[in-house]
């Protein structure tokens, strides 16, 4: 037997070769190996995309004074 690693650079692509792979007889096992970095940035990517255009800091009523609390909080 021989072991062949492969990087994919998204999932989709990834569960497109899974899937191609399954299908051929002569593959005997595939593994998939969690990538914690990748879930995170994926994570952090889906909550920046759902933020909108001034979404950020709308419950901020007075900028000047919000600006100088948080200067005092160090």
């Amino acid at each position: 037997m021989t072991t062949l690693k492969v990087t994919i650079d998204n999932k989709k692509n990834a569960r497109l070769l899974t899937k191609v792979l399954q299908n051929m007889k002569f593959v005997k096992k595939i593994e998939e190996e969690d990538n914690v970095i990748a879930k995170q940035y994926e994570s952090l990517d889906e909550l920046f995309n759902g933020i909108g255009v001034g979404d950020v800091f709308n419950e901020i009523n007075e900028p000047v004074e919000w600006q100088k609390k948080i200067r005092d909080d160090w």
